[in-house]
């Protein structure tokens, strides 16, 4: 039954995550008293060849979206029909300003936004970091003219007529806006055709580009780490490395 679900999931799903899943799987059947289906012969024989087939040893680094290129694209999106530029200006900017993985921008509903002086709190119900769903609250502050995620966020709802439920929506060619929420691969198509507007490769960038953007944004600006790390919410400074390595390279100076 796993291997099967592991052949199924295999072109859809990065090694990394399947072998996430498969631990949780493992963890709960041992918990329970239960055999784990993971120990199988053949779940181990499928699984180490998605590994060798896609490869499970280096995830290939996306692209960061840098402070600059997400004013390019914003610029760019803007040239699309009011509703789609609006969602898409909001989605962006939310992504960006509170380094959201695309899970927690699908999960996010109106009711998990809170105003207050300085800007807006989002609480994140589930996260990667928080599995247990105790939930997570990210601050996202004020900034100046159409930069500003809060600004984008009030005039996505008011275009849109969202009073409850989830914020991110799909929006159809006619500009007619949905009533579920967008999926974590709409969401990646959305900023990869914004990116695309604003004549960059798409290819290079992903939906994880506006979190890794924001690390080595905030890092370009000497932001102290344990700030950003506050933001992203990630466990130690030390998990922020592999976001921070291209930043570094990019301070070396030249020796010529």
């Amino acid at each position: 039954m796993v291997a099967d679900w592991l052949a199924k999931v295999a072109s859809k799903l990065a090694p990394a995550t399947i072998q996430r899943r498969m631990i949780a799987v493992h963890a709960w059947h041992k918990q329970n008293g239960h055999a784990s289906p993971i120990l199988d012969g053949r779940v181990k024989q499928v699984f180490s060849g998605i590994t060798r087939t896609v490869g499970g040893g280096v995830q290939r680094a996306v692209k960061p979206l840098m402070r600059d290129d997400l004013l390019a694209v914003l610029a760019a999106v803007e040239r699309q029909r009011p509703l789609r530029a609006a969602r898409d200006a909001a989605l962006l900017l939310v992504m960006f300003s509170g380094a959201l993985r695309r899970q927690s921008a699908a999960d996010l509903r109106v009711d998990d936004i809170t105003s207050h002086e300085h800007g807006i709190d989002i609480l994140l119900r589930k996260s990667k970091t928080d599995q247990s769903g105790k939930g997570l609250v990210v601050s996202i502050p004020f900034a100046f003219g159409d930069k500003c995620p809060v600004k984008a966020i009030a005039k996505w709802r008011e275009l849109a007529g969202i009073e409850s439920g989830y914020l991110f929506r799909s929006v159809s060619h006619s500009e007619v806006v949905g009533t579920t929420r967008l999926d974590v691969g709409s969401i990646c198509r959305i900023i990869k055709h914004a990116v695309a507007l604003s004549g960059r490769d798409a290819s290079q960038y992903s939906s994880h580009s506006a979190r890794a953007g924001f690390v080595s944004s905030a890092a370009v600006a000497q932001m102290p780490l344990a700030e950003i790390a506050q933001v992203t919410k990630h466990r130690g400074i030390q998990s922020l490395q592999k976001y921070l390595r291209v930043v570094d390279q990019r301070r070396t100076k030249s020796l010529l």
